[in-house]
C-alpha cells in the first residue's frame, strides 16, 4: 500500500508554512481548523477498514479482508 496524500494534507503543508512565516491570516486559521477535521475524519474511515479488515482474517473470512482491501485501494487510488 502506498502512502496516500488527500488535497486536504497538501493544504494543511502550505497553511503550516505560512504560519511558521508568521503570515497566517485569521481566514486561513479557521480554513486550518476545517483541514484537521477532515483529516480526522478521514484517519477515522481508514483505521476502521483497516480494523474490519483486520477482523475479517482473524475470523478466517477472507471475503472480508478483500472487501476492505478493495475499500482502502479505492481510496489510495481516489487521493494518489
Amino acid at each position: 500500500m502506498a502512502i496516500m496524500v488527500h488535497p486536504v494534507h497538501r493544504r494543511m503543508a502550505e497553511l503550516l508554512s505560512k504560519m511558521q512565516a508568521g503570515t497566517l491570516s485569521i481566514f486561513e486559521a479557521g480554513e486550518m481548523m476545517h483541514c484537521l477535521r477532515v483529516n480526522a475524519d478521514l484517519v477515522h474511515k481508514i483505521d476502521g477498514y483497516k480494523e474490519a479488515a483486520y477482523a475479517g482474517q482473524v475470523i478466517g473470512n477472507m471475503d472480508l479482508v478483500q472487501h476492505f482491501a478493495a475499500k482502502l485501494d479505492e481510496m489510495e487510488a481516489k487521493y494518489t
